[in-house]
């Protein structure tokens, strides 16, 4: 074993934000920058020192553990114990980040059940932001913006009523935003394309069309809304919109 804490390296995301993914995501399968396969899951200890956090990533090989990142060794090359965890770190960091370090990493997961999945969503009526507004179903899913003008998908979010989401876009102030204006809005307005949130209103309702997929809370699983996150997640990562990207997943 190595020295605990050894060396630092740079990480783009946090240790909470990471874990919080990997645990809506469940169980990964993930690749190292220098092409080593690995699995990671999110846990917590069963015994935690008192003022410690109990969060942790198992990282395993060929089915077993390998080795634990906890927050404290998160930015480190060598975890509490001494083992060698910069690489998974590296691949769990560009996990979180919605990138790829190989193409291979994205035949390893999702399963074949969020590919299907997506294929559908892609597949789904498409209908114009104005039409969307009033007629998608007042469920939870996944949805996609697609922008006629720069003919692209700009933007893909969950909700738990989708319709109520896709009205809530073409609001000046966003409840669900506070005092911030839709990612969306902020996405036209940083490209130049709208002055202001009520010309993004306008814009939406002129350009853009929306394609959607109702994906139910699964109440016979422990996270019944798992599947609706990994769709979201997957939509993220394949069609990459742009809207989300540079807002870094914060919707």
């Amino acid at each position: 074993m190595g020295a605990k804490h050894r060396s630092q390296k740079l990480l783009q995301s946090r240790f909470d934000i990471v874990w919080q993914r990997l645990d809506d995501a469940g169980e990964q399968q993930m690749v190292t920058p220098d092409g080593h396969k690995f699995m990671a899951l999110a846990s917590r200890r069963k015994r935690t020192p008192e003022g410690q956090d109990p969060r942790l990533i198992a990282v395993k090989q060929r089915g077993q553990e390998f080795a634990r990142i906890y927050p404290c060794c998160w930015g480190h090359m060598t975890n509490c114990n001494g083992t060698r965890i910069g690489g998974y770190s590296d691949g769990l960091d560009a996990w979180a980040k919605g990138l790829m370090i190989s193409k291979e990493s994205l035949t390893l997961r999702p399963n074949d059940e969020v590919v299907h999945l997506l294929a559908r969503l892609l597949n789904s009526k498409e209908l114009d932001y104005d039409q969307a507004c009033g007629h998608l179903p007042e469920k939870p899913g996944v949805y996609l913006v697609y922008d006629k003008k720069q003919k692209k998908y700009i933007y893909a979010d969950k909700a738990l009523d989708i319709q109520k989401r896709i009205r809530q876009h073409t609001q000046r102030q966003n409840r669900l935003f506070g005092s911030s204006i839709p990612p969306i809005h902020k996405g036209l307005i940083d490209k130049k394309l709208c002055a202001d949130s009520g010309e993004a209103q306008k814009y939406l309702s002129k350009n853009c069309t929306v394609r959607h997929l109702v994906v139910l809370d699964e109440k016979q699983r422990k996270q019944p809304w798992k599947k609706r996150s990994l769709l979201e997640h997957y939509a993220i990562c394949v069609i990459e919109p742009e809207y989300n990207i540079s807002g870094e997943f914060e919707h």
